[in-house]
């Protein structure tokens, strides 16, 4: 089960990669285009990427490459998908916005949108940076599995 988790981190991480990176890389290829245009316009696409990243986590914590330790192991990889994990949360928050979807007046529903908003567009003027940040941590976890914490 350890290098299922390792193999579907490191296609995670690239495909986030590559949907932080496509607006900057798009034009040379055209599959991120695809893939961006159906992540934006498919809820179940968001859903999916967003279950699956926290299962990475929870993968990556509890089950990391040997001979790393338990919840230390793959630490950077786990903290890129989780921050990936939150910006499909901010899309997903975006894509209920624009498609006036109404819920529930409650003040800690107002607060956590306001945290997801505001993540999302930090995330979004610094969507370069972490596009590149999240590859180099994919090569490096490609390049030496066994590393700790990484």
């Amino acid at each position: 089960m350890i290098l299922q988790v390792y193999f579907l981190t490191l296609f995670y991480l690239f495909a986030g990669c590559g949907l932080l990176l496509v607006d900057y890389y798009g034009g040379k290829l055209l599959l991120l285009i695809r893939f961006r245009n159906s992540f934006r316009n498919s809820v179940k696409t968001q859903i999916a990427l967003t279950l699956g990243g926290l299962m990475l986590v929870a993968g990556n914590v509890f089950f990391p490459v040997l001979p790393g330790p338990v919840l230390l192991g793959d630490l950077f990889p786990s903290f890129m998908i989780l921050l990936l994990v939150i910006y499909y949360l901010a899309q997903l928050m975006g894509f209920r916005k624009r498609a006036k979807v109404d819920l529930a007046e409650d003040d800690t529903v107002r607060l956590e949108e306001a945290m997801l908003e505001k993540t999302g567009s930090y995330i979004e003027t610094n969507k370069r940076n972490l596009g590149i940040a999240m590859f180099i941590c994919a090569i490096l976890h490609f390049i030496f599995p066994q590393a700790v914490l990484l």
